[in-house]
């Protein structure tokens, strides 16, 4: 049902009791606090040898495969490959914390966390036209976007414009995280195109009932629309795809109040970020990253000798041309490689009769990588650590690798184990026999040497961990792992509840107990303190047929509607 009033925008940031005409969670407060969810020990520390070694045991050398080919060793068939980007865009909306890795200690409950502790999309509205004018058209209702980059439509639905950016490159963004690779900043673009849309669609407005009297009444109801449509996609899109069948439903109890025993704290004044999600459980995001992507029917690989019958275009390299990679900052997009959004998300029109490559069919749209305790080769060497005297694999080149940076993280913020936080959610903890083995609670099929090939592969690595690191007495991970491993690997023995699609033995179809209650409680945690979000619309929020169709919203269905 329609939603008759929208909140009314100060005439600016300072003045509003509100964050600017971009209405935050956390009134008069542009910052929110990071703060622990359980009470409980750190997990023991490693010494930098031993998170080296475990975070080399959790990168898989393969450089992937091209868009014909399936791939059911890797590949998570149940959740497209936009969901990985949408993630980090979710994130980079509510997180933000720049201590620097190589602090000696951290008081984690004094951390800022620079992003409002909410699903406000402040990473695109900034603090609004009032204080970020630059961000925005002259008359401040429209956000401002960048070049053409598609000379034509090469598909019913995709980007068409660059992000707003400065001469050299630079994005000029609300969240300049935003522009860290070529996939995220056109999610980033596609939702300043939705809310351009909506802006200036009057029967649109009329349809949600908004007040469109004033200028900053429009621009307050387009916002609260785009907000509440991207809030619908965050609770029942996303984490029905990414966490365990029925955890949803059980936290949120629709037509109840929101089961948050664990997110909800007496002391916390305000909503809070906890550590546990933004250090650990919400990172199982980095192992659905692909080692490489195609964009649409044209850019199928790197242009520079690439082949798209036998590779896509890497997700990061040392190559500096623009059009061998998806690195971003800055992530200025090349001619043509505006993403055919039917190529990363389902639900999304295509081009007719399909997408032919060599004679073959491309396999649309390209899965994420299952959620397990393995990360794809390239994060093992971010952009940002690129040096040239410190090639990939070599030990000085260990700060780029991003499994390594996660456990060192986990470590500064003294995370708990993940045994010790199944045990305070009431869950049996993995024994370790399982926690450094490989695969899911599904046998591998008799037949499938690929697949027992992978899980060999796989347990022989973390058992030269668990030999070192686990087993002898007094080791420091024996019956205590760090907890990002333990989400990732409980979502990989865990993550088979459909056991019938190809290589389920190898799990990581969704997240795990632990890793689900985490992560379904924070977000659906700061909607419910989030006194502006859709679950405390008065007549009750259901998004617009004009925006779904009258089907089910999804990421794929709202991204549509904005680029259509």
């Amino acid at each position: 049902m329609a939603e008759p009033t929208t909140p009314r925008p100060g005439s600016s940031a300072h003045a509003a009791t509100i964050r600017g005409l971009a209405a935050g969670a956390t009134p008069g407060l542009p910052f929110g606090r990071f703060g622990p969810m359980f009470d409980l020990p750190p997990c023991p520390s490693l010494p930098e040898p031993g998170l080296a070694a475990l975070a080399q045991a959790m990168v898989k050398q393969d450089p992937g495969a091209p868009i014909t080919e399936r791939e059911p060793v890797d590949e998570n068939a149940a959740i497209p490959a936009g969901y990985t980007y949408f993630g980090q865009f979710v994130d980079h909306d509510i997180t933000f914390d720049p201590t620097p890795l190589g602090a000696a200690q951290v008081d984690p409950e004094a951390l800022a966390d620079f992003r409002s502790p909410a699903l406000d999309l402040d990473s695109v509205y900034g603090r609004g036209p009032a204080d970020q004018p630059y961000l925005y058209e002259r008359d401040g209702l429209r956000l401002r976007l960048g070049a053409q980059v598609n000379a034509e439509a090469l598909a019913p639905v995709n980007t068409r414009l660059d992000i707003l950016r400065l001469p050299d490159g630079t994005a000029i963004l609300g969240d300049k995280r935003n522009d860290e690779n070529k996939i995220v900043s056109q999610i980033h673009g596609a939702f300043i195109a939705f809310h351009n849309k909506v802006v200036t669609d009057d029967a649109l407005l009329d349809a949600f009932g908004a007040d469109r009297s004033t200028p900053e009444a429009r621009f307050a109801a387009a916002a609260t629309i785009l907000r509440w449509h991207y809030q619908w996609v965050v609770v029942h899109d996303f984490l029905q795809r990414i966490c365990s069948p029925g955890m949803v439903a059980e936290v949120l109890n629709p037509g109840g109040t929101p089961r948050l025993q664990h997110y909800l704290q007496q002391e916390a004044k305000y909503p809070y970020m906890p550590l546990e999600f933004s250090g650990a459980a919400y990172r199982f995001g980095h192992s659905m990253v692909r080692p490489s992507y195609s964009l649409n029917k044209v850019v199928l690989a790197r242009k520079e000798g690439g082949d798209p019958a036998k590779e896509r275009i890497p997700t990061f390299s040392r190559d500096p041309r623009g059009t061998e990679n998806l690195n971003g900052f800055p992530g200025t997009l090349p001619a043509f490689w505006g993403i055919d959004w039917s190529f990363f998300l389902d639900d999304v029109e295509g081009v007719a009769g399909g997408v032919r490559v060599g004679g073959k069919p491309a396999v649309l749209p390209q899965p994420s990588y299952r959620i397990d305790a393995l990360l794809a080769e390239p994060l093992q060497d971010l952009p940002e650590f690129f040096n040239a005297a410190t090639p990939p694999g070599s030990p000085a080149s260990i700060l780029g690798n991003l499994a390594f940076r996660n456990l060192k993280r986990g470590q500064l913020l003294r995370l708990p184990s993940g045994q010790a936080v199944a045990q305070a959610l009431g869950i049996a903890p993995l024994p370790d026999d399982i926690l450094w083995g490989a695969g899911s609670f599904v046998p591998p099929p008799a037949g499938d040497a690929e697949i027992r090939d992978a899980l060999a592969s796989t347990a022989k690595a973390r058992r030269a961990v668990r030999r070192d690191w686990v087993d002898p007495p007094g080791a420091p991970l024996r019956s205590h792992a760090p907890l990002w491993y333990y989400v990732l690997r409980e979502a990989e023995y865990y993550g088979a509840s459909e056991p019938q699609r190809d290589g389920a033995a190898m799990g990581g179809q969704h997240l795990g107990p632990v890793g689900s209650r985490i992560v379904a409680e924070t977000l659906i945690g700061l909607l419910w303190l989030d006194p502006t979000s859709f679950l405390h619309s008065r007549r009750g929020f259901r998004p617009l047929d004009a925006v779904t169709g009258g089907k089910p919203l999804t990421l794929g269905r709202m991204i549509g509607f904005a680029l259509r």
